[in-house]
């Protein structure tokens, strides 16, 4: 049974019901194994991807990742279940400028690009969902950098922190589950500071009480208090 409720803000929730029905009829859904690749960066793939999740609480999880031209990845985002890799590559005519890599078993549709193109052109609010993910994006990605140029490692953990719960956190008994696993190499990749810097800033932020965090899982146990310190109250 395929998930009933997408995460706000995805491109499947910014969708009314004729053309989400629309959207998930397009072609069989399938489960790619940790470590897939479904895109990678100056590789034209003609396919677009949504993703989805056998069951509440059990999120499709991939990293959007880019190379320099020194050699050094960059983690650019994580996308869950709801939302779509691969249309910039069609709506810009150019091959995909990021890799795309599962980070769990993550179920997902691959839709090749004119069938997608197709599906938004006969959807008006699929094209108005396309501009709106993309004006969230282009908001996430100027936080990180403003964050980098202004916070401390701390603060930046934080605030990153906050901003994955608030879009994919999961209610458990502990608190709030980040709701995907990345690592401490990926935290870092993610806000622009070493692996040993975020590990050091992650204890702080346990022993002041605002979060557990054990291997490749982060949950947040005091929400306000951490909005605070991250400068987001």
């Amino acid at each position: 049974m395929l998930i009933s409720k997408w995460p706000a803000g995805t491109f499947v929730s910014r969708l009314g019901e004729a053309a989400r029905a629309d959207l998930l009829g397009l072609t069989q859904a399938r489960t790619y194994p940790t470590s897939t690749t479904l895109l990678r960066q100056g590789h034209s793939e003609n396919t677009v991807y949504v993703l989805r999740s056998s069951q509440p609480g059990n999120s499709a999880c991939v990293k959007v990742t880019t190379r320099l031209p020194n050699g050094v990845e960059t983690l650019l985002a994580v996308r869950v279940s709801g939302d779509v890799v691969g249309e910039m590559g069609p709506l810009r005519g150019s091959a995909p400028m990021a890799t795309v890599t599962t980070c769990s078993p993550t179920i997902a549709q691959a839709i090749p690009t004119p069938v997608f193109m197709n599906f938004l052109d006969r959807n008006r609010d699929a094209w108005g969902a396309i501009g709106s993910v993309l004006g969230d994006r282009l908001e996430w990605a100027e936080r990180r950098r403003t964050d980098f140029a202004v916070y401390e490692v701390p603060v930046r953990l934080a605030r990153v922190i906050v901003d994955l719960v608030d879009r994919h956190g999961a209610v458990t008994d502990d608190g709030l589950d980040l709701g995907v696993r990345l690592s401490q190499a990926e935290l870092g990749r993610l806000i622009g500071a070493r692996e040993d810097a975020v590990g050091q800033a992650l204890r702080g932020l346990r022993d002041d009480g605002y979060i557990r965090s054990r291997y490749r899982q982060v949950t947040v146990v005091d929400l306000h208090r951490l909005r605070v310190f991250a400068d987001l109250a």
